[in-house]
């Protein structure tokens, strides 16, 4: 999504002020690829809001600004019955649909389509112990969906290049603890000749398992360490920075799982300052027989 209705001098780091990548959206499943081979699901539902901006000094700014953004995303995942050094395989595809209304000094829009498709061409998991693993991969999220430069729109006109390492530790009787570490290397939008920063960005969960129940604490964090460039100068103080963290709850019923978490957003440095409600199933659509 993108809030190019803002315009040029607002407070928004990265191109439209977002992400290319949903900060905190990876929650329950940090490194979370079955050991098995098969075809899965994740089909996760989303409804996030924000009501203001916030300066390169994290102060929320005097424009009139609000958002809303409901999106629908299918990942699915297939694991393959083969190993590469070591570890199982797996390849990923992301689809996500958003709907985006905006309202900035009055003026609304409202605007929905396809965003950024996610393709992660080889995906590596290493089981370290019974209760905790390893993974590693490379998103390539793509310049697809319905973008427009003229407009406030739910796609991003650039790729994004996006090197992925990941660890959980969860014990099904007790602790379960994990982090995402995703960088961000932004490649330039040719319809605009922008070029947005590399980031850093951290997902992250911590709970307690209570038999098919799990409770605790996802969020995410993000930070810009390059500056945006347009048409080759550097955009000098805009780079962005956030954190949200919320409860969360899950449940594991066998042939399905399903996990709700809230994330507030409680740190926004040239960025807007969300809330974001998830609600996430993962179902296996087909597995190998006779494992």
């Amino acid at each position: 999504m993108t809030f190019a209705v803002l315009g040029p001098q607002s407070a928004c780091a990265f191109e439209g002020g977002v992400s290319p990548f949903p900060v905190g959206s990876t929650g329950e499943f940090i490194a979370a690829l079955p050991p098995i081979p098969g075809l899965f699901a994740v089909e996760q539902f989303n409804y996030s809001s924000s009501n203001g901006l916030y300066d390169r000094n994290g102060k929320k700014l005097p424009i009139a600004f609000k958002s809303s953004v409901y999106s629908a995303t299918t990942r699915l995942l297939a694991a393959y019955p083969t190993t590469l050094l070591g570890a199982n395989v797996y390849s990923q595809l992301v689809l996500p649909a958003v709907s985006l209304h905006t309202d900035v000094q009055g003026h609304g829009e409202t605007h929905r389509g396809l965003s950024n498709i996610t393709v992660t061409p080889v995906m590596l998991r290493w089981g370290l112990s019974q209760y905790s693993n390893i993974t590693a991969g490379l998103d390539i999220s793509l310049p697809t969906g319905s973008y427009n430069p003229n407009r406030t729109s739910v796609a991003l006109g650039y790729t994004s290049w996006q090197p992925v390492l990941a660890y959980r530790y969860n014990d099904p009787a007790g602790l379960d603890v994990g982090v995402s570490n995703r960088f961000m290397f932004n490649q330039k939008n040719g319809d605009t000749d922008y070029r947005s920063g590399s980031a850093y960005a951290a997902d992250f969960t911590a709970g307690w398992n209570f038999g098919k129940w799990k409770v605790g604490l996802v969020g995410g964090y993000l930070n810009q360490f390059r500056d945006d460039r347009q048409n080759g100068a550097v955009v000098v103080g805009n780079r962005t920075r956030s954190f949200t963290v919320g409860p969360s709850i899950a449940y594991n019923a066998g042939p399905f799982s399903i996990n709700v978490n809230y994330q507030q957003g409680t740190y926004a440095v040239n960025t807007a300052k969300s809330n974001a409600l998830w609600v996430n199933v993962a179902i296996p659509l087909w597995v190998k027989q006779g494992l």
